[in-house]
């Protein structure tokens, strides 16, 4: 799940928009506001927070994780993921475990035929299980057309 560090941040987020500081919250999270909401300016943050007046809890945890490199952000329609989930895992699992995985394509466009994330993650289960992990999957289409957050989740101790 989240890290400690962006929990701390979404209660940072969470206690400045309380506070109506929208100023800070752009200058500390503008790469988590640009990614999430599309918000390339100042002007645009101010503009999206007049109109919805609100972040959604979800999909701002889900962005602070990716943002912290607690897991790894794929778009609906990224397509080839493949090396981009391999240096997550890489960076994610023990050498050792990293180095027997057999790393299998991964094409993510929900548009296309076999282009779903989950049923591609199923080898990958299979082989980070028998080193106490899981791959997690939570979905967010709340600002956008969709995205997949994969969690690399400790089952059992080693």
């Amino acid at each position: 799940m989240i890290s400690e560090t962006a929990e701390r941040d979404f209660q940072a987020v969470k206690a400045l928009l309380q506070q109506e500081k929208l100023k800070e919250v752009y200058e500390a999270y503008e790469p988590v506001l640009r990614d999430m909401l599309s918000v390339f300016s100042e002007a645009e943050w101010f503009e999206f927070w007049k109109q919805n007046g609100e972040l959604e809890e979800q999909p701002l945890r889900l962005h602070l994780a990716a943002w912290r490199g607690d897991c790894l952000e794929i778009g609906c329609y990224e397509e080839d993921v493949t090396e981009k989930l391999a240096d997550f895992l890489e960076k994610n699992l023990p050498e050792k475990a990293f180095n027997e995985l057999k790393c299998l394509p991964v094409n993510v466009d929900a548009d296309e035929e076999g282009g779903d994330l989950e049923p591609q993650l199923e080898p990958y289960r299979k082989q980070v299980k028998a080193w106490g992990f899981d791959l997690g999957v939570r979905f967010d289409d709340t600002y956008c057309s969709g995205l997949y957050f994969v969690f690399l989740e400790k089952t059992y101790p080693q």
